[in-house]
């Protein structure tokens, strides 16, 4: 319980500063860009519940094998999932003109989807299921106090709405990470090359949308996205043909 009250001040935190430093139309906007990426996260905690009990009926011993599969079943679409921040941001822009100039928040906001879900689907999972709780209420909590840190710099220092609202992915990123390392341990898993992976994916995509946007944003990101399947072709292979082994007994 504890640990789900931090979690959700991770982000409350900062909006509230949001809220209070800046006009109700600035945090009107703010909201909206993240209530887009909310949307695809009620239906990401959904499948987390279907995952926990099937996980907790499976050996021990199967848990690792079943961690580096579900990894790789997970990041490779939701990191390509970003390539639809760009159709999205047109419909959006079309279909909301007044609020077109703050869809620009999507770019820093859209990857906050892959830390959550990875966190959601994955990583709070497998620690509930190996009953390391403690272990989830340290990463949030340490995550919230850095929040604090953070959100004091950007908003009431600062008073940078930019870095402010760059912030909320950079802490969701930060207690990925955090959660994983502390999981690697237990599951005796080798995930760092991964995650310094998607992070510079992450950075490809914020980088190419916020600073060049439109199709030539679209190409560098999507150029990056084929570099790092072409670096996970293994691991992609490796889960397409259990897959269909799967499909060909059923």
């Amino acid at each position: 319980m504890f640990a789900n009250i931090a979690s959700m001040l991770i982000i409350g935190f900062v909006r509230l500063s949001i809220e209070n430093q800046w006009d109700v139309a600035t945090f009107g906007k703010v909201s909206l860009t993240m209530s887009v990426s909310n949307l695809l996260m009620v239906f990401i905690r959904a499948v987390a519940l279907v995952m926990f009990p099937m996980l907790r009926r499976t050996n021990s011993d199967k848990l690792s094998g079943i961690y580096n599969t579900m990894r790789t079943c997970l990041m490779i679409p939701l990191l390509g999932m970003l390539i639809f921040y760009y159709p999205a941001k047109v419909i959006l822009s079309a279909w909301l003109p007044q609020y077109a100039d703050s869809l620009v928040y999507m770019a820093l906001l859209f990857p906050m989807c892959v830390f959550e879900s990875k966190m959601s689907m994955l990583i709070e999972t497998y620690m509930k299921t190996l009953r390391k709780e403690k272990w989830l209420l340290l990463v949030n909590v340490t995550t919230v106090s850095l929040s604090v840190v953070i959100t004091l710099i950007t908003t009431y220092w600062l008073h940078n709405l930019d870095l402010a609202v760059a912030s909320i992915v950079f802490l969701l990123a930060f207690r990925c990470v955090f959660a994983e390392l502390l999981l690697s341990t237990v599951l005796d898993v080798n995930v760092k090359t991964d995650i310094v992976l998607e992070l510079a994916l992450t950075i490809v995509f914020v980088g190419a949308s916020w600073f060049v946007g439109g199709i030539a944003g679209l190409a560098i990101y999507a150029v990056a996205y084929l570099v790092y399947l072409f670096i996970k072709r293994n691991d992609v292979a490796f889960v397409l043909n259990t897959a269909l082994r799967m499909v060909r007994r059923a």
